[in-house]
């Protein structure tokens, strides 16, 4: 998850991250301090960080050099180095006594194989549901908010959804948008939202519901989300191949996806 998208697990549009990165300087080493939430890698490690060098607090994927020994949890301080890509991290340091290291417990995030977690959810039109209804149905799983106003991100996914929801047409197909923004996002709201991107409500669920259950689900798919203001979130994105039985298939792990990539693995569901 190296692309910063639109807000929680919250900070600023990605637009904003990318400029800063491309504006950096030719010697761009700053201090950085925060919490490591995974290590996907033997030299990449995700950080939840403390605002630093005009970026705002949120998650992300830094290289590290090899070796380095850090685990969930550990609460770190280092030299940022932004001429990388991903930017990297030296002179890592693990702050030793930091209460959050001991009380920090990380998602217990989803691989393929993996079930997807049942979750109490509210649909467009108002009906409470659990995400058992989807059984039986291979689905596209993927996490927005209404209030995006970057086209680049949710709008973009949305929009590409439609094409995905045209091509599958006729079959058992379902799309899932679950809300980063849940406490907003109610049923008249993504009523609103899914008739602007042609969304079949038979299909096409938009779902929200308990915010803390909602955003504690799009953590365990790694979805890292931040508010960067009361209408603006950057979030990690990810959407997940969801088969009939309800186990999670496959990944695409940014907006790069092509609909027509998404709906041949369905097919395949």
């Amino acid at each position: 998850m190296r692309k910063l998208l639109c807000f929680r697990f919250g900070a600023v549009a990605l637009a904003v991250a990318l400029i800063v990165r491309a504006h950096a300087p030719a010697d761009a080493r700053e201090r950085l301090t925060g919490i490591v939430l995974m290590a996907p890698s033997a030299t990449t490690i995700m950080v939840h960080h403390a605002a630093f060098a005009g970026m705002p607090a949120m998650s992300m994927d830094f290289s590290v050099p090899p070796g380095t020994l850090v685990h969930p949890g550990d609460r770190i301080a280092a030299d940022v180095d932004r001429t990388t890509e991903p930017w990297s991290l030296t002179a890592i340091r693990v702050i030793a006594g930091a209460s959050s290291t001991r009380n920090f417990t990380p998602p217990n995030f989803l691989n393929p194989g993996d079930r997807v977690p049942d979750l109490a959810v509210i649909d467009q039109r108002g009906r409470h549901e659990t995400l058992a209804v989807l059984h039986g149905h291979p689905y596209a799983l993927t996490f927005v908010y209404t209030r995006c106003r970057d086209p680049k991100m949710c709008p973009f996914v949305s929009a590409k959804l439609h094409q995905v929801q045209t091509q599958t047409a006729g079959t058992a197909v379902a799309l899932v948008e679950v809300s980063l923004d849940p406490a907003y996002d109610r049923p008249p709201v993504l009523a609103r939202y899914g008739t602007m991107f042609g969304a079949d409500p038979t299909r096409w669920h938009l779902f929200t519901g308990d915010p803390r259950a909602v955003l504690d689900f799009a953590a365990r798919f790694r979805i890292l989300e931040h508010s960067a203001g009361p209408t603006t979130i950057v979030h990690s994105e990810r959407l997940a191949i969801v088969d009939a039985g309800g186990r999670i298939t496959r990944f695409f792990d940014d907006t790069a996806w092509q609909p027509a990539a998404v709906a041949s693995a369905l097919a395949r569901n």
